[in-house]
Formats: structure tokens, C-alpha cells, sequence
């Protein structure tokens, strides 16, 4: 702390890398924007996390998401590695939704072993936005074929977790060009989330229920 009672950087960096170390060992990551570099962090901290827990019985990862969606290619990234590991090291890797999961924040909730949400939190699904320039020949057919197979595995990775519905009817109900807002008991119904923490169980402290 300096004399005029305003942090140092040096123990601000500090305080952070001491925190970031006590997450590696819990086996804990947080998500909020998905981008490139992002997906960077994200996959080189969950490899630490992974070596340090390998060996230790029952362990676990927790990625907590609250995301208003980003990049999807970095957020196919970002599942990769939670699968690699999974493969890897053995450890299983559960979601948490805290707030919200939009776009392709709900998306990465879908590849946690357990996906979890809370009372307050929602999900929002809606088809991705495009930015492309070029010849014609590209963004009608080359960007096309893109859209379609990304549309085709989404719709496919939300049939396999769910259970329910068959691969088009997920497309066509994530890509219907609405936003799709879905709250915690809409995603449980669904089977987008395992479990779901009620009010009266998380919110009401224990002296208030009957």
C-alpha cells in the first residue's frame, strides 16, 4: 500500500495471481466473455487445473457461466478443451449458470457432465449474427455452407444433452430468428440443465421456512 493509501500495481498483480492460484487448486473458472483470447485463457487454466487435480479422488471442475455470448468459434474452443480434459485426465467438468447464459453462453453450458442453474438465472438461444465481406461466390455459398454446419451441430449437441426432440427441431427451434429467453424452470423442462436451485431451498434462509 503506498502513503497515500492508493494500491500498488505490484500488489494488485500480486493479489490477483494469489487468487488465480486458490481457483486453479479448487478447480474453478469463471466465464463472462467469450472471445479468441478468452478462449486462450480459458484453455490454458483449465490444463493446470486438470494437472493439479489428476490423481486426487473424487475431483472435480466447475466452469460458472454468466455470459451474454460472444465469439463461436472460441466458444467451440473453449468446449473442446472442457472435453479434452475430461478425456485426458478423467476429471469431469460441470456448468453453472449464474445470471445468465445468452447465445453461445447457453451453448458451452452444454457441455458441463452436470449443468446447474439458479432461480434467478435465464438462458437465452437465438441464431448467431454475421459480418462478412467478399465476392459473392464466397458469402453465398462458401459462408452459407458454414452457417448451415454450425447450425447442424449445434442442433445436434442440444439433442444429444437433452434427450428430447430430434436434431432439426432443435435447429429450427434455436434458429427461428426470435430470442429465445428461457428461464431456469423452462430449462430444466427442456432437459437443458440437470438441476435447478429451487427458491424455497437456496434463497430462504433456514429460520424462515416451514
Amino acid at each position: 500500500m503506498s502513503m497515500q493509501g492508493v494500491p500498488r500495481l505490484e500488489d494488485l498483480i500480486a493479489e490477483q495471481n494469489t487468487r488465480q492460484a486458490f481457483l486453479d487448486q479448487v478447480g474453478v473458472y469463471f466465464i463472462r466473455e467469450i472471445t479468441d483470447v478468452e478462449a486462450e485463457r480459458f484453455s490454458k487454466s483449465l490444463l493446470v487445473i486438470a494437472t493439479h487435480l489428476k490423481g486426487h479422488a473424487n475431483q472435480r471442475i466447475t466452469v460458472y457461466i454468466n455470459s451474454g455470448g460472444g465469439s463461436v468459434g472460441a466458444g467451440f474452443a473453449m468446449m473442446e478443451m472442457m472435453y479434452k480434459v475430461k478425456r485426458d485426465f478423467g476429471i469431469p467438468v460441470d456448468t453453472v449458470v449464474l445470471g445468465y447464459a445468452y447465445s453461445m453462453g447457453a451453448i458451452i453450458a452444454q457441455a458441463g457432465d452436470k449443468r446447474s442453474m439458479g432461480f434467478f438465472s435465464t438462458m437465452m438461444l437465438h441464431g448467431g449474427t454475421w459480418t462478412v465481406s467478399g465476392e459473392d461466390q464466397k458469402i453465398f455459398t462458401d459462408y452459407q455452407k458454414l452457417a448451415t454446419m454450425y447450425q447442424q451441430k449445434i442442433g445436434e449437441l442440444f439433442q444429444r444433452r437433452s434427450g428430447l426432440h430430434t436434431t432439426r427441431w432443435w435447429s429450427n427451434f434455436i434458429y427461428s430468428g426470435r430470442d429465445r429467453f428461457l428461464s431456469s424452470a423452462e430449462c430444466l423442462k427442456l432437459n437443458l440443465v440437470d438441476e435447478i436451485c429451487e427458491f424455497e431451498t437456496c434463497y430462504i434462509p433456514p429460520a424462515q421456512q416451514k
